[in-house]
């Protein structure tokens, strides 16, 4: 059997459509030298075969380069395509969405929306990294992740977000607290009170979370200073703080400490979670993960 490299029934094809050494060389980015030998070991290796007829004038075809043409370009072009398909199984296995999260793990939409992200494309990895409270844009400011779950407000400079789920909030106080009998408080009821100070945190987030809003005049009291949920109701629980946290946090964590009371915050804005995105480096697969979540957050799937 002829082992035909495709090196040279390319140099083959190139010349025959050209039927000029010069423009086929030109084409192909190749001396013409080199061409010339590509096509004297084509025809060499088919038995010593005459491919085209040469003169000082012109190039044409021998009845044998013209019944190979054909086949030529249909190898060419199966070589082509099977190339083609492992390039897309190798780009498939390599396509990668970071998500980031922040104060949002809890959320039953953020699993959810994973879920049905990781079902609708298996050949998607999703690398999930949950951050520090004090990292409220979740990676997305510093280039480590593509999307996330966000907690808004904070500085967002540089983002999109849309908001898809908006809870009520809760104050979170010692079990021995006055207020911890209340059916609710509002935020004057709590604002005197000495509040979690998160390490490091957003000024925009700490505001909204210590309700800056409704405190006039009246500076911050601050009785410890936490950069996780767990620290934060411990501070609360061991009677050195207290503070305010969404319905989610209160339903997933709440129960891990039943010495603290959750009373309904009334008369201040609800919680939101938001999926987010870096406006100039949106990506498809970003954009195909925020339709899944304003998908999940619509309601149940068909």
């Amino acid at each position: 059997m002829v082992d035909l490299d495709t090196r040279l029934l390319r140099a083959f094809v190139a010349v025959a459509e050209e039927l000029n050494f010069t423009r086929a060389a030109q084409r192909l980015v190749l001396a013409q030298q080199a061409l010339s030998s590509q096509v004297r070991q084509l025809e060499t290796r088919l038995g010593g075969t005459q491919l085209f007829e040469r003169t000082t004038r012109r190039v044409s075809l021998t009845p044998a380069g013209e019944r190979l043409l054909p086949h030529a370009r249909v190898a060419l072009a199966a070589v082509e395509a099977g190339v083609r398909e492992v390039e897309a199984v190798r780009g498939a296995q390599h396509r990668r969405l970071r998500v980031g999260l922040s104060a949002t793990a809890m959320v039953p939409l953020v699993g959810e929306t994973l879920r049905r992200f990781a079902a609708a494309q298996p050949e998607v990895e999703l690398v999930v990294t949950n951050v520090p409270l004090s990292a409220p844009h979740a990676g997305l400011a510093d280039g480590s992740a593509d999307v996330a779950f966000v907690r808004p407000p904070f500085r967002d400079e540089g983002l999109s977000m849309v908001t898809v789920l908006s809870e009520p909030r809760f104050a979170v106080v010692p079990a021995d607290h006055p207020l911890a009998g209340r059916a609710s408080v509002r935020p004057a009821d709590v604002v005197d009170e000495p509040w979690i100070w998160v390490e490091g945190g957003d000024p925009v987030a700490r505001s909204f979370w210590s309700l800056e809003e409704h405190r006039g005049d009246k500076p911050l009291r601050t009785g410890t200073r936490i950069n996780s949920f767990d620290e934060a109701l411990g501070a609360v629980a061991a009677g050195v703080a207290i503070t305010c946290q969404a319905e989610s946090v209160v339903r997933a964590v709440g129960a891990g400490f039943p010495q603290l009371r959750f009373v309904p915050l009334e008369g201040a804005a609800p919680a939101t979670v938001a999926v987010a995105w870096r406006t100039a480096h949106e990506t498809e697969l970003a954009r195909a993960f925020v339709r899944t979540a304003l998908e999940v957050a619509s309601g149940p799937a068909d």
